[in-house]
């Protein structure tokens, strides 16, 4: 692989790096404020019959955001990695692709209830997104296993 082609990937890493950063530390001041430093009147309202409910969305969005996010970077860095050393798709990518399936429904399905758990409405919803993501997700999950199979199998016969 060419050294401008290095480059551009390098670079475009970088920018995911960025943006999923400033990202991912958007939504956890969110959260805290909500939690705990905002006015008193933009705070979390608790409900006592909910609250479990309540802890398991506002925990589940937190976690699993930073999940997904460690998951990117380890994707990014594997892929790095890999293109140095001539590698196109490494394997070790597509578990965590999967992995990452699940997390992205565990995401969705905190995202859609997070608004009813912060002013403590009971409403469970579950909506098409938290089946759909996940499902899309390991659809890329077996693209790339092809690709890397197909990389593999190109680089055994040549």
């Amino acid at each position: 692989m060419n050294n401008s082609t290095q480059k551009s990937i390098r670079n475009l890493s970088i920018a995911i790096f960025l943006l999923s950063t400033i990202t991912v530390a958007y939504y956890i001041w969110h959260i805290s404020g909500v939690l705990w430093f905002y006015p008193e009147d933009r705070r979390i309202v608790w409900n006592p019959s909910i609250s479990y409910f309540q802890i398991a969305v506002v925990a589940g969005k937190v976690l699993s955001m930073t999940t997904l996010y460690v998951f990117c970077m380890v994707f990014l860095a594997r892929t790095y990695k890999a293109i140095k050393s001539g590698e196109i798709f490494p394997k070790s990518n597509i578990c965590l692709i999967r992995w990452g399936a699940l997390i992205s429904g565990l995401l969705t399905f905190a995202s859609s209830n997070y608004d009813a758990a912060i002013n403590g409405r009971s409403e469970l919803m579950l909506d098409s997104n938290s089946i759909l993501v996940p499902l899309i997700v390991l659809l890329f999950a077996g693209l790339y296993k092809l690709a890397h199979l197909a990389a593999k199998d190109s680089n055994l016969s040549i």
